[in-house]
């Protein structure tokens, strides 16, 4: 595992895994998932260069739930940037695998996909899914924070992906833009290190999702959605869907939507020699949210989050020339702005 600059981990905690129950994605991402990569040189886009590749029609019953946070800091780093290697994750290619097995079976009708991924793969995952499926594709970006040389979660692997990996956006004809299939791009980090208290220096970069970020059970059902399949990277490493979901998916729930809980695996194994009988494929990995506590209501949490996260909002250091613990803003060998992995620190 690779530590983030400035957590404090509490290794008795995380040698109980009993103690880090229930299992969510970002407590899988965090305690059992590949590090973050070392970095590379990427050239990049303006943001709303990268807004173009990933934003729907503004006619899109979808467009509303789009959140141009991550995409809007690329402006500051100049064209030039040093971000995480993420080809050299393991999960991209399976994320990758199990959108190009999904595109041949057929998506099912009436059907939402939330991809509670690295926020990484859930580019990919997308970016496959829309290329290759018949029917086109609407995916929505809710990556909702900044990279920051202090930073607590990598949002700079995530905002590599949506470089890397745009997708095919739904053709501009009324009828695709109205029917299009919603892929909803979470970043399982959002919520790591949730038992972990950061160093007094480090930039709070978690979020969460609001109810309000997600179509509710009318909207859905108003757009003819019956079925919500969550994907996550491993249902192994996930027992339950993260805290900050737990309010959409109670209502979803009790308004008669059923929920699938599917993993990478899952959908990469699908059977294609014959007909995909969705009901039936789908039937074991029904899930039904039971009450529970979560993060959203938990005062401990807030308290330990530096800026007070969701109380009160610290912000990121991307003055020119600053640097710490191996992370700097300023000019490369490029001559633009970007961020840069220095000597200083120990680079994560």
């Amino acid at each position: 595992m690779r530590a983030r600059l400035g957590v404090l981990f509490p290794f008795a905690l995380v040698s109980a895994g009993c103690s880090l129950r229930p299992w969510t994605p970002s407590v899988s991402v965090a305690f059992w998932s590949e590090d973050v990569p070392d970095a590379k040189e990427y050239t990049l886009p303006t943001s709303n260069e990268l807004a173009q590749r990933w934003q729907n029609q503004p006619s899109s019953p979808w467009s509303r739930y789009h959140k141009a946070t991550l995409i809007s800091s690329v402006d500051p780093m100049g064209g030039h940037a040093s971000l995480p290697d993420i080809q050299a994750l393991d999960v991209l290619g399976e994320a990758d695998a199990a959108a190009a097995n999904l595109a041949k079976a057929g998506l099912p009708a009436g059907t939402m996909w939330l991809l509670d991924l690295r926020g990484a793969a859930s580019c990919v995952f997308a970016s496959r899914l829309s290329r290759d499926a018949a029917d086109p594709v609407a995916p929505v970006v809710t990556f909702n924070n900044w990279p920051a040389n202090t930073g607590l979660v990598p949002a700079e692997e995530t905002l590599a992906g949506l470089v890397l990996y745009p997708p095919k956006l739904p053709p501009s004809d009324p009828a695709a833009i109205d029917r299009a299939t919603p892929v909803f791009l979470l970043d399982s980090w959002r919520l790591a290190y949730r038992f972990d208290e950061p160093d007094d220096d480090v930039y709070d970069n978690r979020y969460m999702l609001q109810a309000s970020d997600l179509p509710d059970a009318q909207t859905l059902k108003d757009r003819g959605i019956t079925k919500v399949v969550y994907v996550v990277e491993d249902l192994d490493d996930a027992e339950v869907e993260e805290d900050d979901l737990y309010e959409s998916f109670r209502a979803w729930s009790q308004a008669g939507i059923a929920i699938f809980f599917v993993d990478l695996d899952f959908l990469a194994k699908t059977d294609l020699s014959k007909p995909v009988d969705w009901a039936l494929r789908f039937s074991p990995r029904s899930y039904y949210p039971k009450e529970r506590w979560t993060l959203v209501d938990d005062p401990v949490f807030y308290g330990r989050a530096r800026g007070g996260f969701g109380l009160a909002y610290g912000r990121p250091f991307i003055t020119p020339g600053y640097r710490g613990w191996g992370w700097h803003y300023g000019s490369g060998s490029g001559g633009g702005g970007g961020w840069f992995r220095g000597s200083s620190g120990s680079g994560g």
